[in-house]
């Protein structure tokens, strides 16, 4: 009798245990999320990064590549116009880009945009990128983190449809 009662016992404990989880060990923690946002018109495809903060340093910034004509442009906010300066940077991991300011730009206020043809180097450079930077006379802005990489292979294949400047 007391070995069928430790039969029981043993049994009981086991089926106990069938039930509980394993101990848990160290958990990743998520993805912060991203920053970055896709945008797609009818004219082009953008990547938009819109910081928790905007300063002169992290301001909100637009990359987008519109079709008919094909070109690769990018909008910074909270960047002060200069009329001598008609050049913009912006770089991918170090590797600059100079665009051309539009003339829209220097009338205004604040912000800048900025255009160039979309060439196979700036999507190679584009779609690899880790950190993106930029420069406008003596005002740098960034670095950003790039978007994810789908985000960016999206965008680099939106700019592909667009059209590349040889």
């Amino acid at each position: 009798m007391r070995f069928q009662a430790s039969l029981s016992v043993l049994a009981l404990l086991a089926l106990t245990a069938c039930g509980r989880a394993a101990p848990a060990g160290p958990q990743a923690q998520p993805a912060a999320p991203s920053r970055w946002s896709t945008i797609v018109t009818g004219a082009g495809m953008a990547l938009s990064y819109a910081p928790e903060t905007a300063s002169a340093q992290t301001p909100p910034i637009r990359l987008s590549c519109a079709r008919d004509p094909a070109i690769f442009q990018v909008a910074v906010e909270k960047i002060i116009p200069i009329s001598s300066e008609d050049r913009l940077s912006v770089g991918f991991d170090g590797a600059p880009f100079a665009l051309a300011v539009t003339p829209e730009s220097l009338t205004t206020p604040e912000g800048l945009e900025a255009a160039g043809p979309i060439t196979q180097d700036l999507l190679v450079m584009l779609q690899t990128a880790r950190v993106i930077q930029g420069s406008y006379g003596a005002t740098r802005f960034g670095p950003y983190d790039a978007p994810p990489a789908a985000m960016l292979a999206r965008f680099a294949q939106g700019c592909r449809a667009a059209g590349v400047s040889l």
